[in-house]
């Protein structure tokens, strides 16, 4: 029987030639020669053998190779491909195959993706600045302007600083309150770095970018997306170096805006990094997208001197983002005419006008400006100058190689004048005080000093180069120069925009002090020379200077097109084949020409177990005798909420319902499922629901859901199932006896980590019928394959989901979201007493209802009330008082607009409470009413049930509950005096 080398395939003929699984060859493979240090003599005289016999290498035993195919540098095989994933991510990873894979090759829809929310991410950015930075006549909470001068402290202060000063904007100082960091005790403004309390004049920060929870929701949205595809596309990618600078982009835009912004104040220095990071970002994606949408390779990445220009670049846009976060600034506007400004000035000597800062300066008004290019950034520019200094030498060292010592002292020449006019530059920025770009005059003669050394570095080492032969023109020569000199360019600057006059100093120590300045660095420039040209040298040479460079021509006769220099690395390569001939080009080619028996595959690979397992057709389940009029009767709900939960579940769905905590998810799941299960007969007659509830926690896990291995009683083990293989043998088991499905209710689904818990679930779902929720080993027998008729419904709060895990795309795909909102206004307030009864009753607290109580059902208005009273029980009234002051208070109006806007509003206006809410405070206010009297049960019921759910508003949406619990209770009822020391106090919590 002979076994594949390949597969290990056992085939049953023995003069079999190639394997019937893969088609290998089954005589031509041979286990691997290992060499030895020192071989046999066997072996010794085997070679022999051969070399006397005169075999031709055709006629050897060893295989010929397999046929390379062209574009195998482009689609590697993916290592996802070759792990083993968890199967709920099969599914997955094969959807993204479809999407990003065309017949096996990477498309450009990977890389289309990520650059696509590289764009979404920087207008992101861009909008979140604009949202921050307030404009000129934006009027802050109390009413006042970005010039409007406030008083701080013994001082008083323009927020936008005074015109034409450059000064950046002050904006806790314009409004107090707008960024009110409750974190940060006994500090209680972010600005305030010193921690005096107070905002002082140098504390200038602009406006801090802070993400709301929306914004952090979707920025979340959109780096998951980003970081799918990258990781996707990575693994297709040949060579990972031009991934390497996409994932540093994204790390560092990320942690900037969605996890810095989401937790803290982001200010413009960081913000202006995080903007950097997302302009390179967009670059470094649109290489690989235009690579594939040109049908190019994504073998050779752009080298490092491309990433640093793009950063350059990068940062010197950046420079205007924080131009703009810094401000806005003061300005003026309308010149005077000259005869104008003199009446001014007479009216001001004559004590019949004032004068302001702008008529001050000869101009009418003042008026704000959101970018303001007189600002100092000099430190940004700095970091420009330096990226484009080190990318100089980057391409300094790969291009240029030193042949011998008078070539080393021209770069060393060129190198120092460089440098000296860089650290000139660096040194008065990094010195100056307000970042401003300026020169002095020694600074403007030692740039001189530097420029023309730099020169006769260049001249000279241009007159040695052209002297020899098959050396390039003086064109070649001219573009380095160019080069050169765009630095000196950049380094000097700040000596154009500083608008300083040049003058020789008249006093004689500054003239000592300015000659001995230049005659120490001319004798440094020297020493360098001198020096540091030996050490140039020894570094050409470890570059090897033989190797042609940019300024040499290629072999025979360069480049295709007679352009000079290697242009590319196929330009290389070709010259290379060209030089080395056919020797050392190899085909490969296969040797057998027969296709896999795809029987004896599938044989192969399915076991007894797999073929016993049987999977029958569904039921049909009795959707339609759903009653949303028995439904109502006992929860508050519209019809078209019901009838969307029965369509998605007649569809095939798992259902997520959504709300606001106490709108009756789980309320509605039980009075649903109990129409559609049915009830259970116990042998002692009682009844039981046919489904199952529990509550997720953090803790779950795969042993939660699906099951694992327990010990048992008796030191042995067994498999345990977890709830929802449980849930799934139950509604088999229901199918069979009953013909009505089992169902699952998995109450605060988003308290478990989900990807962790329910993994393995999402391909079960999609694949009921194909993969098994439980195996043969799980089971002991068959493999268990989910009911078809089965259905998962879970229920998750909104108002807590920034805190618990978040639902991914793959959950999502396979449950249908229904928003459970409020019910409607008039049926929730007329059946109230009904619900509030219902569950007085379940607790023990009220007895039967009286034949004479009056009744009422769906869209009928409550009898009771029209006498006053809450219900039949109400002999008093008093409980219906409570009620009405409840439901006032409670009322949802019209939100405002903005956020300066304080009026008396209800608390559905910013917190859309359920109605389980309101009937645990009126089954409280019954119990207490008859000890604290009406007002005071109230009052405390409010506090107890209705405050907590309040926290996390802002401090203007407290103070409308404030103003409104004014008008429902007074001023001196206990819920007003709460709600007033919340609105008062710095972390606006409910709970001190």
């Amino acid at each position: 029987m002979a076994v594949c080398p390949v597969c290990s395939f056992e085939e049953e003929d023995a003069n079999a030639v190639v394997c019937s699984v893969c088609g290998s060859d089954l005589d031509a493979v041979k286990p691997p020669v290992v060499d030895s240090v020192e071989s046999s003599p066997a072996a010794d005289q085997t070679e022999e053998t051969a070399s006397a016999g005169g075999e031709s290498d055709e006629s050897s035993d060893e295989p010929e190779s397999p046929p390379v195919d062209d574009d195998t540098i482009d689609k590697p095989v993916s290592w996802l491909k070759q792990v083993t994933l968890p199967e709920a991510l099969t599914g997955f990873r094969d959807r993204l195959d479809e999407l990003f894979l065309d017949d096996g090759k990477l498309n450009y829809k990977a890389p289309a993706i990520m650059f696509a929310v590289s764009i979404v991410l920087l207008f992101s950015v861009i909008g979140l600045a604009v949202a921050t930075v307030p404009g000129g006549d934006q009027q802050s909470i109390d009413g006042y302007y970005p010039l409007n001068p406030q008083g701080t402290g013994n001082q008083t202060l323009r927020p936008t600083g005074e015109p034409f000063s450059g000064d950046t904007f002050n904006c806790e100082l314009w409004d107090m309150e707008l960024f009110d960091d409750p974190n940060t005790s006994p500090v209680e403004h972010p600005t305030d770095k010193n921690g005096n309390g107070e905002i002082d004049e140098e504390e200038r920060f602009g406006c801090p970018i802070r993400n709301s929870y929306q914004v952090t929701a979707f920025l979340i949205l959109l780096n998951i997306i980003f970081l799918v595809s990258t990781v996707y596309l990575s693994n297709y990618v040949p060579n990972k170096a031009i991934m390497n600078p996409i994932y540093l982009l994204w790390l560092a835009q990320f942690g900037i805006f969605t996890l810095h912004g989401a937790v803290g104040f982001v200010f413009a220095p960081e913000a202006t990094a995080g903007a950097v990071a997302v302009l390179g970002l967009v670059v470094a994606t649109s290489i690989p997208l235009f690579r594939l949408a040109l049908k190019r390779g994504l073998s050779n990445p752009p080298g490092k001197l491309f990433y640093i220009l793009v950063l350059v670049a990068a940062v010197l846009l950046a420079s205007l983002f924080n131009n703009f976060l810094l401000g806005p600034y003061a300005s003026c506007t309308d010149e005077y005419a000259t005869k104008d400004y003199q009446e001014l000035v007479q009216q001001v000597a004559d004590g019949n006008a004032e004068m302001s800062t702008c008529q001050g300066l000869g101009y009418r008004n003042i008026s704000s400006i959101p970018l303001d290019f007189t600002q100092g950034a000099g430190q940004i520019y700095w970091v420009a100058a330096t990226l484009l200094l080190l990318g100089a030498g980057m391409w300094g060292k790969d291009n240029v190689r030193i042949r011998d010592l008078d070539e080393a002292r021209f770069i060393t020449m060129i190198v120092s004048g460089l440098i000296l006019q860089y650290l000139i530059l660096a040194f008065n920025i990094l010195t100056s005080e307000d970042g401003s770009l300026s020169l002095g005059e020694e600074d403007a003669i030692l740039s001189v000093m530097a420029m023309g050394v730099s020169l006769m570095g260049i001249y000279s080492f241009y007159g040695k180069r052209s002297g020899e032969g098959g050396s390039v023109g003086l064109a070649y020569f001219g573009i380095f120069a160019a080069g050169i000199f765009a630095l000196f360019a950049l380094f000097l600057a700040p000596v154009a925009l500083s608008g300083r006059e040049f003058v020789w100093p008249t006093d004689q120590g500054e003239q000592v002090t300015l000659a001995t300045t230049l005659v120490v660095t001319l004798l440094g420039l020297w020493l360098s020379v001198k020096f540091a040209s030996v050490k140039m040298r020894e570094f050409g040479a470890g570059l090897g200077s033989d190797v042609p460079d940019s300024f040499t021509p290629s072999p025979a006769g360069g480049a295709p097109g007679g352009e000079p220099g290697w242009k590319s690395v196929e330009d290389a390569m070709e010259y290379i084949l060209e030089q080395a001939g056919d020797e050392y080009q190899i085909e490969l080619s296969h040797t057998a020409e027969q296709s896999p028996d795809y029987e004896i595959v599938e044989k192969a690979m399915m076991s007894d177990a797999d073929r016993s397992a049987s999977i029958r057709q569904a039921i049909e389940v009795d959707f339609d005798s759903v009653s949303y009029e028995r439904i109502s009767e006992f929860y508050s709900t519209s019809r078209d909420t019901v009838d969307e939960v029965i369509t998605q579940l007649k569809s095939g769905r798992n259902i997520m319902l959504y709300g606001e905590p106490g709108t009756g998810k789980t309320a509605l799941s039980n009075l649903l499922l109990n129409e559609i299960c049915g009830e259970i007969e116990q042998p002692n007659g009682d009844r039981i629901p046919n489904y199952s509830i529990v509550t997720a926690n953090a803790e779950w896990s795969n042993f939660d859901v699906i099951g694992g291995i327990s010990p048992d009683d008796k030191g042995g083990y067994y498999f345990k199932e977890g709830c929802v293989a449980e849930a799934a043998q139950f509604c088999e088991r229901s199918i069979q006896e009953r013909n009505r499905p089992h169902y699952l209710v998995i109450d605060e689904f988003n308290r478990a980590n989900i990807d962790e818990a329910f993994g393995k679930l999402f391909t079960v779902f999609e694949y009921r019928d194909k993969q098994p929720l439980l195996t043969n080993k799980e089971t002991g027998a068959a493999p268990f394959f989910m009911p078809p008729e089965f259905r998962v419904i879970g229920t998750m709060n909104t108002q807590d989901k920034n805190t618990l895990f978040n639902v991914g795309m793959a959950l999502m795909r396979r449950f249908a979201f229904i928003e459970i909102d409020l019910p409607d206004r008039d049926d929730e307030y007329n059946r109230m007493p009904i619900f509030c009864y219902s569950k007085l009753k379940k607790h023990g607290s009220m007895g039967e209802r009286p034949p004479d109580a009056l009744e009422w059902g769906l869209g009928a208005k409550c009898p009771y009330f029209a006498q006053g009273k809450f219900d039949y029980y109400d002999e008093s009234g008093d409980i219906f008082k409570a009620y009405q002051k409840l439901m006032d208070f409670l009322d949802e109006q019209e939100a405002p607009t903005t956020r300066g806007v304080e009026e008396p509003l209800g608390v559905r206006t910013f917190r859309k409470l359920g109605p389980a809410l309101i009937i645990d405070s009126m089954v409280t206010v019954v119990n207490s009413i008859e000890k604290a009297g009406w007002e005071k049960a109230v009052n405390k019921v409010v506090l107890s049930n209705i405050l907590p759910s309040l926290e996390g508003l802002e401090r203007n949406e407290i103070r409308c509950l404030a103003l409104k619990a004014t008008q429902v209770f007074g001023t001196q009822a206990p819920v007003t005096q709460n709600l007033e020391r919340i609105a008062e106090s710095p972390g606006l919590s409910v709970f001190g």
